[in-house]
Protein backbone atom coordinates (compact mmCIF):
# COMPACT_ATOMS: atom_id res chain seq x y z
CA UNK A 1 0.00 0.00 0.00
CA UNK A 2 1.64 3.41 -0.91
CA UNK A 3 0.46 7.47 -0.11
CA UNK A 4 -2.39 7.13 -3.01
CA UNK A 5 -4.05 4.35 -1.68
CA UNK A 6 -4.30 5.73 1.51
CA UNK A 7 -5.52 9.31 0.26
CA UNK A 8 -7.93 7.55 -1.96
CA UNK A 9 -9.72 6.30 1.56
CA UNK A 10 -10.56 9.98 1.74
CA UNK A 11 -11.78 10.61 -1.48
CA UNK A 12 -11.81 8.77 -4.81
CA UNK A 13 -11.08 11.78 -6.13
CA UNK A 14 -7.86 13.06 -4.94
CA UNK A 15 -4.66 12.69 -6.37
CA UNK A 16 -0.75 13.19 -5.01
CA UNK A 17 0.85 16.46 -6.98
CA UNK A 18 4.15 15.69 -4.94
CA UNK A 19 4.86 14.55 -0.90
CA UNK A 20 8.21 15.24 1.35
CA UNK A 21 9.40 14.57 4.58
CA UNK A 22 10.78 16.97 6.62
CA UNK A 23 11.76 15.99 10.28
CA UNK A 24 8.93 14.43 11.93
CA UNK A 25 5.98 15.64 9.49
CA UNK A 26 4.98 14.12 6.43
CA UNK A 27 3.80 16.87 3.99
CA UNK A 28 1.15 15.69 0.89
CA UNK A 29 0.70 17.80 -1.54
CA UNK A 30 -2.50 17.05 -3.16
CA UNK A 31 -5.81 18.40 -5.24
CA UNK A 32 -9.05 16.51 -6.38
CA UNK A 33 -9.11 15.24 -9.83
CA UNK A 34 -12.43 16.82 -10.84
CA UNK A 35 -13.49 19.72 -13.22
CA UNK A 36 -16.28 21.18 -11.75
CA UNK A 37 -18.39 21.80 -8.64
CA UNK A 38 -21.64 22.25 -6.74
CA UNK A 39 -22.57 25.33 -5.57
CA UNK A 40 -24.01 24.78 -2.18
CA UNK A 41 -25.93 27.56 -2.15
CA UNK A 42 -28.16 27.09 -5.02
CA UNK A 43 -27.35 23.47 -6.26
CA UNK A 44 -25.90 24.77 -9.80
CA UNK A 45 -22.56 22.99 -11.54
CA UNK A 46 -19.79 25.39 -12.41
CA UNK A 47 -16.28 24.48 -14.01
CA UNK A 48 -15.39 28.25 -14.20
CA UNK A 49 -12.45 28.89 -11.74
CA UNK A 50 -12.30 32.13 -9.66
CA UNK A 51 -9.34 31.57 -7.82
CA UNK A 52 -7.22 28.87 -6.20
CA UNK A 53 -5.66 28.22 -2.49
CA UNK A 54 -3.31 25.87 -0.27
CA UNK A 55 -5.59 24.10 2.61
CA UNK A 56 -3.50 22.96 5.24
CA UNK A 57 -4.98 19.81 7.13
CA UNK A 58 -3.84 17.27 9.77
CA UNK A 59 -4.87 13.75 8.70
CA UNK A 60 -3.67 10.29 10.58
CA UNK A 61 0.16 10.04 11.10
CA UNK A 62 2.09 7.13 9.32
CA UNK A 63 4.65 5.39 11.36
CA UNK A 64 4.77 8.01 14.10
CA UNK A 65 5.39 11.01 11.43
CA UNK A 66 3.03 13.80 11.55
CA UNK A 67 0.82 13.89 8.49
CA UNK A 68 -0.02 17.17 6.68
CA UNK A 69 -2.30 17.39 3.58
CA UNK A 70 -1.35 20.65 1.77
CA UNK A 71 -4.74 20.88 -0.03
CA UNK A 72 -5.31 22.92 -3.54
CA UNK A 73 -8.66 23.99 -2.77
CA UNK A 74 -10.30 26.01 -5.67
CA UNK A 75 -13.33 28.73 -5.44
CA UNK A 76 -15.69 28.74 -8.18
CA UNK A 77 -18.19 31.30 -9.93
CA UNK A 78 -21.54 29.99 -9.17
CA UNK A 79 -22.93 30.28 -13.05
CA UNK A 80 -26.80 30.54 -11.54
CA UNK A 81 -27.58 34.51 -11.72
CA UNK A 82 -30.28 34.04 -9.09
CA UNK A 83 -28.17 32.77 -6.90
CA UNK A 84 -27.04 34.17 -3.61
CA UNK A 85 -23.43 34.00 -3.88
CA UNK A 86 -21.39 34.94 -6.55
CA UNK A 87 -18.14 32.71 -5.72
CA UNK A 88 -17.88 29.32 -3.65
CA UNK A 89 -15.40 27.22 -2.44
CA UNK A 90 -14.95 23.51 -3.06
CA UNK A 91 -16.43 21.44 -0.40
CA UNK A 92 -14.67 18.01 0.38
CA UNK A 93 -16.51 15.21 2.35
CA UNK A 94 -13.47 14.13 4.34
CA UNK A 95 -13.37 17.30 6.31
CA UNK A 96 -15.67 19.59 8.07
CA UNK A 97 -16.12 23.50 6.88
CA UNK A 98 -13.28 25.62 8.19
CA UNK A 99 -11.25 22.59 9.98
CA UNK A 100 -8.07 21.78 10.03
CA UNK A 101 -8.40 18.09 10.91
CA UNK A 102 -9.78 15.42 8.74
CA UNK A 103 -13.19 13.58 9.96
CA UNK A 104 -10.78 10.36 10.36
CA UNK A 105 -8.35 12.37 12.44
CA UNK A 106 -11.06 13.98 14.77
CA UNK A 107 -12.69 10.22 14.90
CA UNK A 108 -9.30 8.83 16.00
CA UNK A 109 -8.54 11.54 18.91
CA UNK A 110 -12.08 11.21 20.43
CA UNK A 111 -12.05 7.76 20.60
CA UNK A 112 -8.88 7.96 22.74
CA UNK A 113 -10.17 10.61 24.30
CA UNK A 114 -13.24 8.78 25.21
CA UNK A 115 -10.59 5.49 26.59
CA UNK A 116 -8.22 8.25 28.63
CA UNK A 117 -8.37 10.83 30.64
CA UNK A 118 -7.47 14.36 28.78
CA UNK A 119 -3.43 13.84 29.71
CA UNK A 120 -3.31 10.50 29.21
CA UNK A 121 -4.57 10.78 25.32
CA UNK A 122 -2.35 13.41 25.04
CA UNK A 123 0.80 11.72 26.14
CA UNK A 124 -1.11 8.40 23.44
CA UNK A 125 -1.67 10.67 20.76
CA UNK A 126 2.08 12.28 20.90
CA UNK A 127 3.57 9.02 20.91
CA UNK A 128 1.74 8.42 17.66
CA UNK A 129 2.54 11.55 16.10
CA UNK A 130 -0.29 13.66 16.56
CA UNK A 131 -0.22 16.73 18.67
CA UNK A 132 -2.87 17.98 20.27
CA UNK A 133 -3.43 19.59 23.52
CA UNK A 134 -6.12 18.88 26.36
CA UNK A 135 -8.44 20.98 25.39
CA UNK A 136 -8.62 20.45 22.12
CA UNK A 137 -9.42 16.29 23.17
CA UNK A 138 -11.73 17.20 25.55
CA UNK A 139 -13.76 20.03 22.80
CA UNK A 140 -13.55 17.44 19.95
CA UNK A 141 -15.09 14.55 22.81
CA UNK A 142 -17.95 16.94 23.71
CA UNK A 143 -18.76 17.93 20.53
CA UNK A 144 -18.72 14.47 19.67
CA UNK A 145 -21.15 13.81 22.25
CA UNK A 146 -23.13 16.91 21.95
CA UNK A 147 -24.20 15.46 18.51
CA UNK A 148 -25.22 12.02 18.58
Amino acid sequence: MDLKDLLKDLDENLVITNSEKKEKVIYINCKMDTEESVCPYCGEVSNKVHSKYVRKLSDLPIQNYEVKLLLLTRKFFCMNSHCSHKTFGEKYNFVENKSVKTKRLINYINNIGLRDNSMDAVRSLSETGIKVSSSTVLRIVKKKQSST
